[in-house]
């Protein structure tokens, strides 16, 4: 049997109303202050002060040459940090690709797909920045 409607909303209702405008009311309020213009608080005042007061003192040093000497790398090095990089690269990838994959719910090999994605994947990253950065 139908049941008369009473003319109330159900307070789920009234509640999710009450919520929408509330929402409303505070995106509208929130995009008419970002159009006034903004008023420099006290310690955005004090740091305009004081650049100015000592805007003479704050002059840019010229750059130092580095007393450090420049380490070359000879190809050999390059290479070989690119192949650990790469072995390391493959099997991290291999592993994060069979973890982000997870589980496919039933099937005899679960991983195996962003195994074979992660493997390669990591592999020439690994070896980018192998050559890049190690030895």
């Amino acid at each position: 049997m139908p049941r008369a409607h009473s003319g109330v909303l159900p307070g789920a209702t009234v509640r999710r109303r009450a919520r929408a405008l509330a929402m409303v009311v505070i995106l509208v309020l929130g995009s008419i202050s970002a159009w006034a213009a903004p008023v420099p608080g006290p310690i955005a005042r004090a740091a305009r002060a004081s650049v100015a007061a000592h805007a003479p003192q704050l002059r840019r040093a010229p750059a130092q040459p580095s007393q450090g000497r420049q380490r070359h790398r000879g190809p050999g090095r390059i290479v070989a940090g690119a192949a650990v990089g790469a072995v390391a690269g493959f099997f991290a990838g291999g592993y994060l690709g069979a973890a982000i994959d997870g589980d496919c719910g039933g099937c005899d090999d679960p991983g195996l797909k962003g195994a074979l994605i992660g493997a390669p994947v990591g592999a020439v990253t690994g070896g980018i920045l192998g050559g890049k950065f190690l030895f």
